[in-house]
């Protein structure tokens, strides 16, 4: 992501049920399965849904994210996932939700194919980095289509972010206690944008 990039997505467009009763488990997918519980998204910004044992999401509008998340609770987790961008401009950002109250409420740990990282928060319809202006440049991004392992851990009211086994930001913050987690994509300049994803995991802390 260029430095100074305006973000804003269109994120009233989806709708989601009310998240589920607590219940935390450990959850493994690497998306073989189409009936493991993630659903599928189609609005006119883009699409979600299984695609050849693996999860996509297709952003056609610049300026916006889109996301899902999986029905199940958490409080402290560790959130992992493979990612890369399959189309579009490297002026993008994609990654991981975690603590997903509804639409207007949530965090999320991104990077770009262009090598930036950072952490977002969404309180109140409001969507903004955490502790910084810009997203910072993170020498082990692997640009372009290359595959990035992503992890954001949200445990009590630390945020961490790491990238390919580097950390790439971490920000203190105490809005949301418990959620969702889920996956995120979104273009910047791009009208169109399609992300890959396997081997998900989250992971009770």
């Amino acid at each position: 992501m260029a430095a100074g990039c305006a973000r804003i997505p269109l994120l009233d467009a989806l709708v989601k049920a009310p998240a589920s009763p607590l219940n935390e488990a450990d959850l493994n997918d690497d998306f073989s399965d189409k009936d493991s519980g993630w659903g599928t998204l189609k609005y006119p910004e883009g699409t979600a849904g299984y695609v050849k044992d693996t999860y996509q999401i297709t952003v056609a509008q610049k300026n916006t994210d889109l996301f899902i998340t999986y029905p199940r609770i958490y409080v402290n987790s560790e959130i992992t996932v493979s990612v890369s961008r399959l189309e579009g401009s490297d002026n993008n950002n994609y990654g991981l939700v975690c603590r997903y109250q509804d639409n207007k409420n949530f965090y999320a740990g991104q990077i770009s194919s262009d090598g930036y990282a950072g952490i977002f928060k969404m309180e109140k319809g409001i969507y903004g980095l955490l502790g910084r202006e810009f997203m910072t440049p993170v020498p082990a991004i692997l640009g372009g289509g290359a595959v990035n392992t992503v992890t954001f851990s949200c445990l009590e009211d630390t945020l961490t972010l790491s990238v390919n086994g580097e950390m790439a930001d971490e920000q203190k913050d105490d809005a949301f206690a418990t959620g969702e987690n889920g996956i995120i994509a979104g273009n910047i300049d791009g009208d169109y944008g399609v992300f890959q994803f396997d081997d998900f995991s989250s992971i009770v802390k």
